[in-house]
């Protein structure tokens, strides 16, 4: 079977339902609440030493942003990360997700829209950016009911919307023949 690799902040560590909502896959999760992307940069290593998976999921910079980490260092970690991926695990792919335009965010969204389009811009043809914001904006907002409390954590209805449109995608771009493979699917 295929292997997963969820690594980045608090979104993906409470993923717990994509193991049921990716059949097919092993997935494995060893993303931590409140990580910035610069400790990925330091910890990925140590992760690719114990695991072994056909591609790297990496969702971080939510935290970044909270925490006033300038945009093109917000970007130039997960370059990094990219990187650490594909010098320590070259068979593995590397797939960003994009920052959630949460209602917590809603005056940051013209900052991650250029975080994005600085990982879009440097992102081989290899890798795969996920947009996230098809799920989480209708009409110029955030879909509400998909937030808890906080306005930043998903509920269970959000991660399903998520994997539905996720999964598929992430299962075409790990079949397709390399060529094919578009970093902005």
């Amino acid at each position: 079977m295929t292997t997963l690799l969820l690594i980045g902040s608090s979104i993906f560590e409470a993923w717990r339902e994509l193991p049921t909502q990716a059949p097919g896959y092993v997935i494995r999760n060893r993303a931590v609440g409140g990580t910035v992307t610069a400790q990925w940069v330091e910890w990925l290593p140590e992760v690719l030493a114990q695991e072994a998976p056909a591609a790297v999921l990496f969702y971080c910079g939510s935290n970044d942003l909270n925490e006033g980490v300038p945009e093109p260092a917000i970007a130039a970690n997960t370059l990094a990360c990219r990187q650490v991926v594909h010098d320590l695990a070259p068979e593995a792919r590397f797939a960003y997700f994009g920052i959630i335009k949460a209602p917590q965010k809603l005056g940051k969204w013209d900052v991650i829209d250029r975080v994005h389009a600085a990982i879009r811009a440097e992102l081989p043809a290899r890798d795969l950016f996920i947009d996230t914001d098809p799920v989480f904006v209708r009409d110029g907002r955030p879909v509400e009911p998909f937030f808890v409390e906080d306005r930043l954590h998903l509920t269970p209805e959000a991660y399903a919307a998520l994997a539905a449109d996720a999964v598929p995608r992430i299962s075409a771009w790990l079949t397709a023949p390399m060529i094919e493979r578009d970093c902005h699917v």
